[in-house]
Parts: C-alpha cells; sequence; structure tokens
C-alpha cells in the first residue's frame, strides 16, 4: 500500500494539469450579432461591429470588405481583438463583413453580412471617428496631433476640447496640432472632441469623447544606500539605490572621476535599482582617488526625476 498512494497523489496531479490546458471545442458555436443587422441600409457612418462574447472564444476576426467577398475589390479591414465591439468609419457604398471567433485550439466558421451606406448631404445621422491620440494615450508632450477621419459631403470640422474650448472652428483637413497649457510638474487630462459641418448640417460631438493624458510629473529623487559615501569596495559588488516613487520605469546611474562630472567615465540604465560595478569597465583606484556616482529616475513617458545626492567610493583589487 505504500506504493499506491505515491501513483494516486502522481495520477491526481497529472489530472489536474490536464484540466488546466483543457481548451474548449467552439467549432460549431455561432456568434449572437447585436449589430448591424444583416442587409442593413444606414446613412450612418461610424459602423459599430458589435456582437454577445462566445464562451470559450479568446478573440474574434473581423473583416470588412467592398463590395463582397466573391468579387472584392477594396480590403478594407482585417482586424484581430479581444472584445466584443469595433468602431469603422465607411465611405458609402456596398460593403460585406465577416467575423469568427477562435482560441488557442479551434475557431467557429465565418458568419457573413451585408452592409449599405447610402450617400447623403445631411450630417445629422453621422458622426466623426476620432483615431488619434488613441483614447486614454498618455505622453509628456504639450504639443498633440488630433486626427479623425474624414467625413463625406463634409465641408469642415470644429475641434473641441475639455468640453467647451473650440480650438477651430473651419479646420478643412482631418487633423490639427494644438500645444494645451498642462502645467510643468503635474498630470492633467483632457477631452477632446470633432464635429463634421456643411452647409446645410453638422454632426453631432461624438457621444464617447475621447482622452489625452498630459503626464509632466518626474518621479521621486532615488535615495543612494550602497557603498557608503567614501567607501572601499571591490567590482564583484553592486551600486544600490532605493526608488521613492511607484512610477519609476527605469534609472539611469552616472559614474564619473569627479564631483562635478565633467568626464561621465560610463553611464548605463537599469531597469533595477541595483547595478554590477563589474558592468561599469573601472579600474582599481589609486590611493584618495575615488569614482563618483548618482542616479536619475524615469516614468513611463520619459519624465526625469532630479539626480539623486552625489556619492563616491574607492575600487579595490
Amino acid at each position: 500500500m505504500k506504493r499506491i498512494i505515491p501513483c494516486i497523489v502522481l495520477l491526481t496531479l497529472l489530472l489536474a494539469c490536464k484540466k488546466d490546458f483543457v481548451v474548449s471545442d467552439i467549432t460549431n458555436k455561432t456568434i449572437a450579432i447585436n449589430g448591424p443587422s444583416n442587409n442593413v441600409e444606414t446613412t450612418a457612418n461610424l459602423i459599430t461591429f458589435w456582437w454577445d462574447a462566445l464562451d470559450g472564444a479568446e478573440k474574434y476576426t473581423l473583416q470588412v470588405v467592398k463590395p463582397d467577398f466573391a468579387h472584392m475589390a477594396q480590403l478594407v479591414l482585417d482586424t484581430s481583438i479581444a472584445t466584443n465591439k469595433f468602431k469603422l468609419s465607411l465611405q458609402p457604398g456596398s460593403y460585406q463583413w465577416r467575423i469568427k471567433a477562435t482560441n488557442a485550439g479551434y475557431s467557429t466558421a465565418f458568419q457573413t453580412f451585408n452592409l449599405k451606406i447610402d450617400t447623403t448631404n445631411n450630417l445629422g445621422q453621422q458622426l466623426v471617428n476620432l483615431l488619434n491620440p488613441i483614447n486614454n494615450f498618455t505622453t509628456a508632450s504639450r504639443v498633440i496631433t488630433f486626427q479623425w477621419s474624414p467625413v463625406i459631403s463634409a465641408v469642415k470640422y470644429e475641434l473641441q476640447i475639455n468640453g467647451g474650448a473650440v480650438k477651430d472652428t473651419s479646420i478643412t483637413g482631418t487633423s490639427l496640432t494644438c500645444t494645451l497649457s498642462a502645467a510643468a510638474n503635474a498630470t492633467a487630462a483632457y477631452t477632446w472632441n470633432v464635429k463634421a459641418i456643411n452647409d446645410i448640417s453638422q454632426t453631432l460631438y461624438n457621444p464617447s469623447p475621447f482622452i489625452v493624458v498630459i503626464d509632466l510629473k518626474g518621479p521621486n529623487t532615488p535615495g543612494l544606500t550602497f557603498p557608503a559615501n567614501a567607501a572601499s569596495v571591490v567590482d564583484s559588488l553592486s551600486l544600490k539605490w532605493t526608488r521613492n516613487s511607484s512610477d519609476v520605469a527605469y534609472d539611469s546611474v552616472y559614474v564619473a572621476g569627479d564631483s562635478l562630472f565633467s568626464s561621465v567615465l560610463n553611464q548605463q540604465v537599469s531597469t533595477q535599482n541595483s547595478l554590477r560595478i563589474s558592468s561599469l569597465g573601472l579600474s582599481p583606484s589609486p590611493a584618495n582617488t575615488y569614482y563618483w556616482w548618482k542616479v536619475r529616475s524615469f516614468d513611463a513617458v520619459g519624465n526625469p526625476s532630479a539626480y539623486s545626492l552625489k556619492l563616491k567610493f574607492r575600487l579595490t583589487q
């Protein structure tokens, strides 16, 4: 009986591992489509493709062609997404679109639908498709180029920032570069939206404005922890410091032969809060001769912290 128990335990573990890797067979399943309906004709140019999430699916392949898959003149879209909604701005014309679900081992059959966008000069039922910066984009630059899809029959566009500050009411193209008034050493979020205008009508603003975040606030100053100032160390050890912010993406380590850092001997980037001294290519220091080092932290968009205090160390054999 003593030998049976380990075998039972091993079998249980194998079964548990096998269960973890089971992939649902979705081959015969179909996706419930919420919109657009098959054969729909609309004057709306911004189409939301929307379906119910399929149990067992990991992603969806969405394809749009013009006029149809049997006589394709233009591939408009071929994308793979993990969500169950996708917005696309379409010009007037006849289209076919199809969708299938996939996972690590299986896929459903494509389901194909027809769609027609009618020509109209009335923009009242249309919306502008916002492109860039993408929603919730974060940057360390105040200079932002806003871009959107063109709308047929539009003569000009109006860009709105923060729900009321209209930047320009006579944009004839589909982009505008603006400098936003974000404060130094601070983070500010802006909403932006666009509407299209012609001589007889105008679109509504998109009901879901995009957000762009301007982050000009750098991390807190790092603190040097090892070696102690003026200590003698060997190159098998590491320089160490503390990160005093949670948003640090990397640190830049500077080593010089003088306290003014007029001659930087080595500069390296570290994603950890330590760096092997042996990677710096330094030679053992003569008596009373030191290397100086300091650290600066950077966040994900490149904002720097202040430099740390400068400390010195002597490298021995």
